[in-house]
């Protein structure tokens, strides 16, 4: 699904942000010990959004994904002396709300809601947008009705643009097991946006960066 014709499920990054302030700390952060960290607090800002998309991906729910968003930066910033090598604050943050959502699954018994719609695109509502928008939706759904690991997995490394490597250390699997995860994913949505592949790629399978 990425050829520069296909509707990527990189569209989905055009969601809007999680409606959290962008306050440099978290909001429910009240005092912190030490100096101030101005180039965390800029890491911080920088992948809220990716932050809250994979939180998205991993509840199906906009009120849980902003308590992860939230949790999240707030556990981050309180862990900020861990963060040794800054080039890698994504993958860090992303692993983080990870663990969080990993153990508030192991406290209690969680029922998903499935994403009814996604948020609006901040896009301008022109014909051309709306039928990309549409299929976008389409993909959303399919995407969200998967094994929570193939998800995972297809979330990370199609829409946050991750590499195998990065996804497995998230996720604290094995490369072995993100590429089987990738590849069951990808057969999932091959077989149920079969329409959607021949319209966009006029064959069954599109392209892939594998």
């Amino acid at each position: 699904m990425t050829s520069p014709h296909a509707i990527r499920l990189s569209q989905i990054a055009k969601q809007p942000a999680s409606p959290l302030q962008r306050t440099g700390a978290p909001a429910r952060e009240t005092s912190t010990k030490g100096a101030s960290h101005p180039a965390v607090n800029s890491l911080l800002d920088e992948y809220l959004d990716s932050v809250y998309r994979y939180a998205l991906r991993l509840t199906r729910n906009t009120d849980q994904a902003n308590d992860l968003t939230q949790d999240t930066m707030l556990r981050a910033w309180r862990k900020r002396s861990s963060l040794r090598e800054p080039d890698k604050a994504k993958v860090w943050l992303l692993r983080i709300a990870n663990n969080l959502w990993t153990d508030q699954l192991r406290r209690k018994v969680h029922e998903p809601q499935l994403l009814k719609q996604p948020p609006k695109s901040r896009e301008p509502t022109v014909t051309k947008k709306i039928i990309q928008q549409e299929n976008v939706a389409q993909a959303i759904a399919v995407l969200d009705q998967l094994p929570d690991r193939q998800r995972q997995v297809m979330h990370l490394i199609t829409v946050e643009q991750l590499s195998q490597q990065a996804a497995a250390e998230i996720l604290g699997i094995s490369i072995a097991a993100v590429k089987a995860s990738l590849s069951m994913a990808r057969k999932q949505m091959r077989e149920q946006l079969r329409d959607l592949y021949r319209e966009v790629c006029g064959a069954d399978q599109c392209p892939t960066n594998d």
